[in-house]
């Protein structure tokens, strides 16, 4: 009796399962590689597989017939689109010099290297020859980015890896083209116009497209809702224009796009990557999971049969060393990094697509130049070999020569804002502690770059596409979400737990905030400082400041007001939780690092306001013409909000101090600092219950959240009132210049 599987179904059905449940699969396989922090091609080719004939035979990716090779083209593509679109032109010219050159002569060592190995050892064809070797070109991102973090190597080795696989991807692709074409048509007098109609259609179709896409966006034509479908269907479009004029010629035309659309920078660029990246993990699960089913055991038999392992062998230890050696002549780079550097390069989703296209290609052809088993068995093989073995034991050979960073140990700060900074450049420490700065503010990253903070524009609540593919978080190991928004913070220590640890994350949360502490994920921090934009005004206005103590054995905090914030310990940083007590946490010889609120908050924010003779009878009329005055005096401030914050304050706590003297005060949204006016009543006010007339008066408007610094504003006016003297040589002043210099004194 034959066996049928069940699931092995022909026809169209059988094409839609094995497209639906590659997609599925491939989907699943990826969330349980990032769950286990494993690369996710290794889950994917042991999937491919498990799942294919040679394993549980229930993915037949034959069943999509000639229909196969369309979707691996497409797939291909839109990978390729997303990988341009990331592209930065600027960051490239800065790359260093091994980088450029492991782009060209790298490129061409190993191009040239694989092909003569292949040659010599299979015996076939020299363009098939080359064919094969181009194919292993590219180093692949997707392997390449969550190796790095695994293994943790030294940041400008783990630069040059990084930006070596991701712009690697358009060089080995377009050799692999014009290889193929130069075999399939027999040689160069027909490869290579073809080759040229290819460069010249894809780059024409692809800029015009790209630019018309980036056009529509500027204009605003494309609704915001619709502006991720729209980029997805302009790539497909242009990718199946290109195709009509000539097969193959798509990728490029979709690299060309993507690359314009990058370099334009529409504002919906962020979105679109966002959107993109999804698109792609979802396409390169799908990808290898047909592709895998696809391949047969024997014919990997066949290939070590052949002398496969030789040609492995040339490959990994002989013509990456070669290619690092050539890249890295004359540079600063020592022996022991560039044996790092040689054996390092896995191969990725992009050589195996491209293995399997020609090989659906050749197959299809009644006489094929050339084996297509021995052309995806040989990818194949460099693949599983790269992944595997060199990415089992890149970690312990960074280890053994000395190259690997510590256990992650940097810290996050998500709020690029002059408190976010301040404190970054506080906690640094070169080859000790290291901080990065994440916002979504561009203005504020630009401040912090210009500061020379590390900084990165970017949106925090994307926290496992930037913990797995951002190569500045790699030594991240805690997270502090500092921004003024509390909800948005607890979201941010939520996101950012599930790829840490609640242990590891951190927020300001204010203590009058209504989330209790066991319904937080993470710590709450510096939940007695204002808002940190509010910090961040003290810090420039210099009423706030950091101070480092040194504790020593029964040691306490200075008098006045102190925030202690971080203990540094050693090369360990540990921010203080809100709940937790200083003297139970604190060692001697540890270092506390504390927020200073210096005296003085009522001198700046009388700097920052001015001097008024007024005229009223009634209280009504002076808080009219307080709240005029401010308005005047600062546009962005809301006359009537004033006006009624001021009446409402009077019917709750009438604001009189006594001997004459009476503190209005109010907050108010639009408002970045503290300002104070003071007004002198020429005739005297007099209120109903009050036994003296007011006839001096400290108006005072603070930034919402701005609780401490008002509190303490409030706090020196009436220390300044206290006594006789002082008190009327503040009221015989005539302007803010005499009141400062009363106070002053």
């Amino acid at each position: 009796m034959t066996y049928t599987p069940i699931l092995a179904v022909g026809g169209t059905q059988g094409a839609l399962w094995a497209l639906c449940f590659a997609v599925g699969g491939g989907c699943l396989l990826t969330i349980l590689s990032r769950r286990l922090h494993l690369p996710t091609i290794v889950l994917l080719l042991l999937g491919g597989f498990a799942l294919g004939p040679e394993g549980l035979d229930v993915l037949h990716p034959n069943a999509l017939g000639d229909f196969l090779p369309m979707v691996v083209s497409l797939a291909v593509g839109l990978i390729l689109f997303e990988g341009a679109l990331t592209l930065d032109l600027k960051e490239f010219k800065q790359t260093s010099t091994v980088i450029k050159r492991l782009l060209t002569v790298g490129v061409l060592i190993t191009w040239l290297g694989s092909g003569l190995t292949a040659y010599i050892v299979f015996d076939t064809s020299p363009s098939f020859a080359l064919l094969m070797g181009s194919l292993i070109i590219v180093t692949g991102p997707t392997v390449i980015v969550p190796l790095l973090r695994r293994i943790r190597v030294q940041q400008k080795l783990g630069s040059i890896l990084h930006w070596e696989g991701v712009l690697i991807d358009t060089i080995g692709v377009f050799t692999a083209i014009l290889c193929f074409e130069w075999v399939v048509e027999g040689g160069g007098a027909v490869a290579l116009p073809n080759f040229l109609i290819r460069i010249i259609g894809g780059a024409v179709i692809g800029g015009l497209g790209g630019y018309l896409i980036y056009w529509m966006m500027r204009k605003n034509w494309i609704p915001d809702n619709m502006v991720n479908a729209f980029a997805l269907a302009g790539a497909m479009l242009i990718f199946g224009a290109t195709e009509l004029i000539k097969p193959e010629a798509g990728l490029l035309s979709v690299t060309v796009a993507g690359m314009i659309v990058g370099i334009k920078k529409p504002r919906q660029l962020r979105e679109i990557k966002a959107f993109k990246a999804e698109i792609v993990d979802l396409l390169i699960g799908m990808l290898f999971l047909l592709l895998v089913a696809r391949l047969e055991l024997q014919q990997f038999i066949d290939f070590f049969e052949m002398g496969g392992g030789w040609v492995l062998f040339s490959v990994i230890l002989l013509i990456r060393p070669i290619s690092i050696a050539a890249s890295s002549w004359g540079t600063p780079l020592n022996i022991r990094e560039k044996a790092l550097l040689s054996w390092v390069a896995p191969r990725g989703v992009v050589a195996a697509s491209m293995a399997s296209l020609f090989a659906l290609s050749l197959s299809s052809k009644e006489n094929p130049v050339g084996d297509p088993a021995l052309l995806e068995s040989f990818v194949y093989s460099v693949i599983c070999a790269t992944v595997l073995i060199q990415g089992l034991s890149a970690g312990i050979f960074a280890k053994i020569l000395g190259l690997q960073r510590p256990a992650p140990n940097d810290w996050v700060i998500i709020g690029a804002h002059h408190f976010g900074r301040e404190l970054a450049r506080k906690l640094m420490r070169k080859d000790e502690q290291h901080v990065l700065l994440l916002d979504t503010n561009a203005r504020n990253i630009a401040l912090a770059k210009k500061e020379g903070l590390p900084a990165l524009h970017r949106d925090g609540m994307e926290a496992e596409k930037l913990y797995e593919n951002e190569q500045a978080l790699f030594g991240a190991g805690y997270v502090l979400a500092l921004t003024d928004n509390v909800e948005l913070n607890q979201l941010l220590m939520q996101r950012w737990a599930e790829e840490l640890n609640s242990e590891s994350v951190f927020g300001w949360i204010p203590l009058d905030s209504p989330t209790e502490e066991d319904q937080l994920t993470g710590q709450s921090v510096f939940g007695d400082l204002s808002r940190p934009a509010v910090i961040g005004s003290e810090l420039l206005q210099g009423e706030s400041s950091f101070e480092t103590v040194l504790w020593e054995e029964g040691k306490s905090l200075a008098s006045g007001d102190w925030h202690p914030l971080f203990i540094r310990r050693g090369k360990q940083l540990k921010a203080i939780a809100q709940d937790a007590s200083l003297k139970e946490l604190v060692k001697p010889e540890d270092e506390v690092i504390c927020l200073r609120r210096a005296e003085g908050f009522l001198l700046r924010a009388l700097y920052s306001g001015g001097f008024l003779h007024l005229e009223c009878e009634s209280i009504e009329s002076l808080y009219a013409q307080l709240a005029y005055a401010a308005t005047a005096h600062v546009p962005t401030i809301l006359q009537n909000q004033v006006l009624e914050d001021l009446n409402e304050q009077g019917r709750i706590f009438p604001a009189f101090l006594g001997h004459g003297v009476a503190i209005p005060h109010v907050y108010c949204t639009d408002l970045d600092y503290r300002i104070c006016f003071v007004a002198h009543l020429k005739n005297g006010l007099t209120i109903p219950g009050q036994d003296e007339a007011i006839d001096f008066v400290f108006f005072i408007i603070s930034p919402k959240g701005d609780s401490e610094g008002h509190l303490a504003t409030l706090a020196e006016i009436a220390k300044n009132c206290r006594t006789e003297r002082l008190r009327n040589q503040i009221k015989g002043a005539e302007s803010i210049d005499e009141v400062i210099a009363a106070i002053s004194e």
